[in-house]
């Protein structure tokens, strides 16, 4: 009974008094003589005992055994206080294992972007504008930069790898901008520190924009005061042809460099490069580079983000089931072939319906027509609608195909052009497809004639030549007794009156000779007769041997003997390509505005 009356008292350390267990709270805060004064002790007191008690190195001894537990000594070499040695940490494993600190945003770019080229030596492509001897290239090296300049070309060709180059090497500030994401608040914010930064320091500052053609022209217009003054050296990459996307005005004071599509060898040497850069690459296909070089179309960075996910599908362990785990290299060949046949999925480029490939494509149907070849037509159409092009952008070519290259030779084609682009408005895609396929076909298979078409052309270029003459009265309107007096269609011979063919002045003096009524049909009449219309078409030898070989199975062509009759007896004939001086009637430019803004048939 003694001994847990003993155990239930403590010593209270400051007066070293025995005072029960329960009671050592209270003892401190209103009993204990060895407190500055009476009364409850503020918690600020209390702490500042409590910490000096505890950071106070004693020795344990029978009187202070029985100390509170809260208040008993520790070791010195446990104290943090004064009296006692701090023990140094024992050492973290973690901490020596420790990786530094890795960009999570350089990280993040893909390979297309690690990968850059940091100096001229290692890019690759546009020799002829910046290979080894060439004068950019030169100018370039010696710091003395290119000016202001536009940079021309498809995606992934280097635009804008070159642009960063240009900057690197020049003693300059380089900015960068997107048309994409900036506005010309953060043109002009660039621009006003440029010149502030020149008239203070003598440094220059290149800004190179990216997408410039995405700036509308008045946005442009912002560039012109900088640009010609010098204060800013502007380097614009556009994938859109600049003479019809950039203003003339900034065009004039910028240099326009035109970049190529890169060759197989090309990107070939650019996904070697790109190999060499990947830490512990894994084992790829032997064809998986060359096959790249090739299916990429000349885009680079088309190409290294293909290579990129060829890089991540062969690190992963090969997946076999358990016929083929006995055969790892047979299923290893098999992921290769299905990788190959992700990656050229990957690859299939998309259909630009705003830039320079919708008009090439819509040309290219054109020239294919009109060379009666359906079979590339057909393609061209194909590669249009596929790629998701508007068929009542293509009916609406094929409706002036039918008139400027079948024409005379074949009335029924215009019908059935019309005829398409209803069918077209009526049930729309896909099945007006079929529409097209069948106008595409007839137009390739039907004669050509260009009479009408070259008939107009020379009437548009008499319509020219002043000064214009008026209107013959004979055949002018006379709706009124004064305009009769005046002589107004007097002795005009109403033709379906005569039983016999009858003539009036339908031409005015000055233009009798380009008459259609002559008595001798001549190349001077505007619509000429189908033999004065072929008289006046080019021979050329050389192109017509080619065709024999190309299209005719070297057998010579039967129009030679009816030339060669024709000379044997002294008549006209076609004129040689190398004796001609005046150029052939040609198609005029394809339209390149927007669809919304070109013929509005809809």
């Amino acid at each position: 009974m003694s001994a847990k009356r003993q155990a239930d008292v403590v010593t209270c350390p400051v007066c070293q008094r025995s005072v029960p267990a329960a009671e050592i709270n209270l003892h401190l805060d209103l009993r204990c003589p060895g407190l500055p004064a009476a009364g409850p002790s503020s918690p600020l007191q209390a702490s500042g005992t409590q910490r000096s008690l505890v950071e106070t190195s004693q020795p344990e001894t029978p009187a202070t055994r029985n100390n509170a537990p809260m208040f008993r000594s520790r070791p010195a070499s446990q104290s943090n206080g004064k009296a006692g040695v701090k023990r140094p940490a024992p050492p973290d494993p973690a901490r020596e294992d420790k990786k530094p600190r890795i960009n999570a945003l350089k990280a993040a770019q893909p390979l297309a972007e690690r990968s850059r080229p940091t100096s001229l030596s290692e890019y690759v492509g546009q020799g002829d504008l910046v290979g080894p001897g060439s004068l950019l290239r030169a100018r370039i090296e010696a710091g003395e930069g290119v000016g202001s300049c536009i940079l021309w070309g498809p995606p992934g060709s280097g635009k804008t790898t070159l642009a960063r180059l240009i900057a690197r090497n020049a003693n300059a500030d380089f900015r960068e901008l997107s048309a994409t994401s900036s506005g010309t608040a953060d043109v002009r914010q660039v621009f006003e520190q440029a010149k502030n930064g020149l008239s203070l320091t003598g440094r220059k500052t290149i800004l190179m924009v990216d997408e410039i053609h995405r700036f509308t022209r008045p946005q442009q217009d912002l560039f012109l005061p900088y640009v010609e003054n010098g204060w800013v050296q502007l380097i614009g990459a556009t994938t859109e042809n600049p003479s019809f996307k950039v203003n003339g005005a900034l065009l004039s004071r910028c240099q326009v460099f035109t970049l190529a599509k890169h060759t197989p060898e090309d990107l070939e040497q650019i996904l070697n490069n790109a190999l060499k850069a990947v830490p512990d690459p894994p084992r790829l296909p032997a064809a998986l580079i060359p096959f790249l070089s090739e299916a990429a179309d000349g885009d680079a960075r088309q190409a290294l983000n293909g290579f990129e996910l060829a890089l991540q599908v062969c690190a992963m362990p090969v997946q076999t089931t358990l016929d083929e785990e006995a055969d790892l290299e047979a299923a290893s060949a098999k992921r290769d072939g299905q990788l190959m046949e992700a990656v050229r999925r990957g690859l299939r480029k998309g259909y630009n319906r705003s830039g320079d490939e919708r008009y090439d494509m819509i040309s290219a149907m054109h020239k294919s027509i009109r060379g009666s070849d359906g079979s590339a037509a057909m393609y061209w159409l194909a590669r249009m609608l596929e790629g998701g092009e508007d068929p009542l952008y293509i009916a609406r070519r094929l409706v002036v195909v039918a008139s400027e290259d079948v024409g005379l030779a074949n009335n029924e084609a215009l019908p059935l052009a019309i005829a398409a682009y209803q069918a077209c408005q009526f049930i729309g895609m896909p099945e007006c497809r079929i529409n097209l396929a069948h106008l595409v076909a007839y137009l390739s298979e039907s004669p050509k004639s260009t009479r009408s078409y070259t008939a107009y052309n020379r009437a548009a270029q008499l319509a020219h030549q002043t000064p214009l003459p008026p209107v013959p009265l004979q055949i002018c309107n006379a709706p009124t007794k004064v305009m009769k007096q005046l002589g107004y269609g007097r002795d005009y011979a109403y033709n379906p009156n005569y039983a016999h063919p009858v003539t009036n002045d339908y031409l005015p003096r000055e233009l009798q000779k380009n008459s259609s009524l002559l008595p001798a049909p001549t190349t001077q009449s505007i619509l000429r007769v189908p033999s004065a219309e072929e008289e006046d078409k080019m021979w050329d030898e050389g192109k017509l041997k080619e065709w024999e070989l190309d299209c005719n199975g070297g057998v010579p062509w039967p129009g030679r003997a009816v030339r060669d009759a024709k000379l044997m007896r002294g008549e006209s004939v076609h004129r040689d390509s190398q004796e001609r001086r005046d150029a052939p009637p040609t198609s005029p430019e394809v339209d390149r505005r927007p669809v919304s803004e070109s013929v509005k048939d809809e």
